[in-house]
């Protein structure tokens, strides 16, 4: 490809963006470089790792579960994050055993670590090309700074390892520069990873000697040996991480390419035509256009549109004005535009749709924190939202992200007439969003942003008004009185003590689900987990306009958990935010109600009686488990409030009693530690008025808090039949282990 060429200034835009800087672990020095793959995680060499820890540097072991400092040289010096280990592919010779110290080259030798959060921008990820030999690519010190680029030439590239050659001027590759992307300017890519330099050997210099000589691993290399171990970035080719694999996607690819071909010359047989659209769309896509009135071939044209992020819909946008009242060119279009959901690269929007919209979005979000997931939900009803969405409070910055996800998510589940296209989700999001927005000129620009681009997909104008209309009606509800978030803690065996994995729903208005984040994916602290509920209670529709009521399901040993106070502060909060002052937190066991079989039939009916029915006292008195059995089958058949008092281990033969039997209503004083400590609940009027309870628990916790004095720490069960639990099955991650807590 010839005619496309890259920027005039590829400076701008090269890996600095992506290159990060690994630390040694007592952050003296630099231990070499990294590049930002995606999401969390980051990529760098193994042998760095081990530099970093002060190991031999070939060392095959696994070091661990361990944590070190990285940092983005775009950013602040000062910026530096905990980054975990969580892949490692040892250092290996080329028949997978130890390599020797002074090896010249082995295989492997890769790391993926992963962050706490997505780094903020400008960090950004790089665009990946297959390498090949010829390619002019550049390397920069782990550092990043602007003067220790090294520029070389792939010299040779077998598949497996490329070796590189400098010039005699300029940096050369050294300590420091392991693990960092190499970037090819030309195609305006990194195409693989630094991994080490040929040195000349001890004593004089001689003209026989190798000079300059350096190797890495091409990204084809790479992507092969992450594949292997499950942790290639999403979006590459990866099935059982073989070879034939990638080159069978790479087949698939090229042969995209060739079905877009017909289509192009219809649309753009006329190369003066094909000229002036071409000349737009590398304007647009930040590429360098011959001004001598060239055009490209159609061949040219359909490898760029196969493999360039926003070619495709960007071509579109030029192209259909053409098409509008010319129904065999429309054909021909969205026939081009279906080959593009084939590929990776075409996304839905254009540069310039694409650009507006995160704009326009951007600027709504950081009036209103929740728009846009209160949006989302609404909007798309009934499948699980993608990832970026699952915080009900996002900020500016998260915009971009958001975009993205949608735009993979092609068609909605509504009847379009005459077999036209499918309104797209992000579309109909983006009638949500522009529905709940109160400015009359932001609302109308975001329908003529949705209007454009239906127009340029083909989509029928009746599509896009059904979906205006929905929206309208959502956004003339009533809203609840209060959010209402359901969530769920639950642990392996193996995770570290006091730390549980979290996943959270918010119910919708008809009482369903959504789901609002899962975080089961590793183990978080309280305060991790606090800051979560918060995050999604208080962003949520409604948030304003109640208490908002936070039912957490607990493991059966998690009973006695202080939940209510983890805080959720976060570090520029002037207060703290236990979380049993600001929410009615409440809590469930649905493992222990359901080992009996009656237990569903149980709870609704002691439910349905609970404004009838009287406290049960279960203290000493009570005559242990089997007296508060016989009790709660006869005389106690209907009730629904049981208040226990008494020790730990008394309370802990009571409480599964109560909640096998379906007893809905639990409550107790965690911190009492005998018979005589139960007083102190009497001040939130145990025996008042059922509903109200949750409230007056609320308010006893938050004087509890200011006033270290009460020694009271209520801890209330409320089984709720209004608060339907997610019936979904949950699986064990197999690397963390199948053992959980009883």
């Amino acid at each position: 490809m010839t005619w496309f060429g890259p920027a005039d200034d590829p400076a701008d835009k090269d890996a600095r963006g992506a290159l990060v800087r690994v630390l040694s672990a007592d952050r003296g020095r630099t231990a070499g470089a990294g590049v930002y793959l995606l999401g969390r995680r980051l990529l760098t060499c193994a042998h760095v790792i081990n530099a970093a820890l002060g190991l031999r540097s070939l060392s095959p072991h696994n070091p661990g579960k361990i944590t070190l400092d990285v940092s983005f040289p775009v950013l602040s010096a000062a910026d530096v994050l905990p980054a975990r280990l969580v892949a490692w592919i040892p250092p290996r010779s080329s028949q997978y055993g130890p390599v020797a110290d002074g090896s010249l080259e082995w295989d492997g030798d890769l790391a993926v670590l992963e962050l706490d959060e997505d780094p903020p921008p400008p960090v950004s990820p790089v665009r990946w090309l297959e390498m090949e030999r010829g390619q002019q690519v550049r390397a920069w010190y782990g550092g990043g700074q602007p003067f220790s680029y090294a520029d070389a030439r792939v010299g040779a590239y077998d598949g497996r390892i490329c070796y590189l050659d400098g010039q005699l001027s300029g940096a050369a590759v050294d300590e420091g520069y392991s693990g960092g992307p190499l970037w090819s300017v030309a195609d305006g890519a990194a195409v693989g990873l630094v991994m080490g330099r040929i040195t000349a050997p001890d004593g004089a210099l001689s003209a026989q000697h190798t000079v300059r000589r350096s190797w890495g691993l091409g990204w084809q290399s790479v992507l092969r040996e992450l594949a292997q171990v499950g942790a290639a970035p999403d979006g590459a080719a990866r099935a059982n991480g073989s070879r034939e694999r990638s080159a069978a996607t790479l087949a698939e690819a090229e042969s995209v390419r060739d079905m877009m071909v017909g289509p192009l010359h219809s649309l753009l047989g006329d190369p003066r035509a094909r000229a002036d659209h071409a000349t737009v769309l590398a304007a647009q896509l930040a590429l360098r256009a011959p001004a001598d009135g060239s055009a490209p071939t159609v061949e040219e044209l359909a490898h760029l549109l196969g493999g360039t992020e926003r070619a495709l819909p960007t071509l579109a946008e030029s192209l259909a004005p053409k098409v509008a009242d010319d129904p065999r060119g429309r054909a021909e279009l969205d026939r081009l535009l279906a080959l593009g959901r084939l590929t990776e690269a075409a996304r839905l929007l254009s540069v310039a749709e694409h650009r507006a919209l995160v704009s326009k979005l951007e600027h709504l979000t950081e009036h209103d924190p929740g728009l846009l997931s209160r949006a989302a939900t609404a909007a798309l009803p009934y499948v699980d939202l993608p990832r970026s969405l699952q915080a009900a409070r996002l900020a500016p910055a998260a915009v971009p992200a958001v975009v993205r996800e949608l735009e993979n998510w092609h068609g909605d589940g509504s009847p379009v007439p005459d077999e036209t296209p499918r309104l797209p989700a992000l579309l109909r999001v983006v009638e949500y969003v522009a529905a709940e927005t109160s400015g009359d000129l932001a609302r109308q620009a975001l329908r003529e942003w949705s209007g454009r681009v239906a127009t340029r997909l083909g989509i029928h104008a009746s599509a896009l008004r059904e979906r205006r209309g929905d929206a309208d009606r959502w956004s003339r509800r009533t809203a609840p009185a209060a959010v209402r978030v359901l969530v769920e803690l639950d642990r392996y065996a193996k995770d570290p003590v006091g730390h549980y994995r979290c996943s959270v729903w918010r119910l919708r208005p008809d009482g369903t689900p959504a789901r609002a984040a899962t975080e089961s994916d590793r183990p978080r602290t309280g305060r991790e987990i606090a800051r979560l509920i918060r995050e999604v209670a208080g962003g949520a529709e409604g948030a304003g306009d109640g208490v908002a009521l936070v039912a957490v399901s607990v493991p059966p040993d998690a009973l006695e958990l202080a939940l209510d106070e983890w805080d959720g502060a976060g570090a520029d909060e002037y207060i703290s935010a236990p979380l049993g002052e600001d929410f009615h937190l409440v809590l469930r066991c649905p493992k222990i109600r359901r080992r009996s079989r009656t237990g569903p039939a149980d709870l609704k009916r002691r439910w349905n009686t609970r404004h009838q029915s009287d406290t049960l006292l279960a203290d000493h008195r009570i005559g242990g488990r089997a007296g508060l059995i016989g009790l709660l089958k006869t005389t106690h058949r209907d009730t629904a409030r049981v208040l226990v008092q008494g020790s730990t281990e008394h309370r802990g033969e009571l409480l599964p009693v109560c909640l096998v039997m379906g007893v809905p209503v639990v409550l107790w004083d965690r911190a009492a530690s005998g018979p005589d400590d139960g007083h102190p609940l009497d001040d939130l009027a145990p025996h008042g008025p059922v509903d109200g309870l949750p409230e007056r628990v609320r308010h006893f916790r938050v004087r509890a808090y200011a006033d270290r004095a009460v020694p009271a720490r209520p801890a209330l069960v409320w089984e709720d039949l209004g608060l339907p639990l997610p019936d979904e099955l949950q699986l064990a991650d197999p690397s963390e282990g199948t053992e959980r807590t009883a």
